[in-house]
């Protein structure tokens, strides 16, 4: 080898160890907080937010008509003539449909001319007595006479009414199950379905734990496949004030308003009822939070570092959890990546 390559390589040689010297040198005087954010997570934040938070209770349950009856026969018969029909609208005391009235008027007849005679032999046997010409006994049993064909009479009488059949209350006609012809029986036989659809309601179960919440007036809101982008508002009418032992729940009705007559009975309806309401409350993302064995807690971001805050979430409602404690709404908080994050250590802002 040449006295010229060796000096080459030697002088080479020199050079690298002193490029190593120098970056040593360099890094020696990195700062540890470089260091720190050379290994610190990318995260994302966002500021605390306020808003006003509902506490609510959701149900599902069925639609059905506060008033409805079905129509029965209270007289057996032939139906001789119906006047309404599935889907009209009734009033209340109207003739919906009449049963034969030939037999029945028969009957009213002989006892209206029975009570009449009984009667009159009763005004007689009076007028006797009185002459002492008939005994106690007979004026008595004359009155007793009476006494039964007057019953009698109002009782046909009575049934004879019952051969207009009409309605308890003003409603619609929701099922009309029988034609003229058909022979009824006394208090057994259905001819109609009444329903009033003025004022809906349902009723839901609560909970045993969520039964401090309810109280009459609270207002509910709901919702039917029918009308998918349509809220109903209605309030607690009444509850049982008594736990189902089998469910643990308590029957809470809810009574709607339905003046358009939009909501049909037998609707599957999702419940909403709003049993507290909490304005200007601090909320954070609810995927924001974490816990271990010490609680609840955020991570909130001062310049690049990252502080712990343990916290008491309250209500919690689209994504979002209300915090009663730990923060006090100026807070810029870690919403994504605080998995990897410790407290008081450097972060990463991601730019979003």
């Amino acid at each position: 080898m040449s006295r010229n390559l060796k000096l080459i390589l030697i002088g080479g040689a020199a050079i690298l160890v002193i490029a190593v010297v120098v970056l040593v040198k360099v890094m020696g005087r990195a700062s540890s907080d470089d260091l720190r954010r050379l290994n610190a997570p990318l995260v994302q934040t966002e500021p605390v937010h306020r808003d006003t938070v509902l506490y609510q209770l959701k149900f599902t349950g069925d639609v059905i008509p506060i008033q409805q009856a079905t129509i029965i026969a209270k007289v057996g018969g032939t139906l001789e003539r119906v006047f309404v029909d599935m889907g009209t609208q009734v009033k209340e005391d109207q003739i919906l449909a009449r049963i034969d009235t030939v037999e029945l008027s028969q009957q009213y007849q002989q006892m209206s001319a029975s009570y009449a005679n009984a009667k009159l032999n009763y005004e007689r046997t009076k007028q006797l007595a009185e002459q002492n010409l008939l005994s106690r006994q007979d004026l008595d049993n004359a009155e007793a006479a009476m006494k039964v064909a007057k019953a009698n009479y109002e009782m046909a009488k009575t049934r004879l009414a019952y051969a207009k059949i009409t309605a308890p209350f003003s409603g619609t006609i929701t099922k009309r199950n029988l034609d003229p012809g058909a022979l009824l029986s006394a208090n057994s036989t259905a001819i109609f379905t009444l329903m009033n659809l003025d004022a809906m309601k349902i009723v839901v179960n609560v909970l045993e734990k969520d039964i401090p919440l309810v109280s009459i007036g609270k207002k509910a809101v709901l919702r039917v496949d029918a009308f998918p982008g349509k809220w109903f508002e209605g309030s607690i009418a009444r509850y049982s004030d008594a736990v189902d032992l089998s469910t643990r729940t308590m029957a809470v009705q809810i009574d709607i308003p339905n003046p358009d007559h939009l909501l049909k009975p037998g609707m599957f309806a999702s419940v909403t009822l709003v049993v507290d309401v909490h304005p200007d409350a601090i909320t954070i993302p609810t995927q924001a939070m974490l816990k271990d064995g010490r609680g609840f807690f955020v991570y909130a971001v001062d310049g690049t570092t990252a502080h712990r805050k343990q916290l008491t979430p309250g209500i919690e409602q689209s994504g979002r959890t209300e915090i009663l404690a730990g923060l006090d709404g100026s807070e810029t908080i870690i919403s994504t990546g605080q998995q990897f994050v410790k407290d008081g250590a450097a972060v990463v802002l991601q730019h979003q």
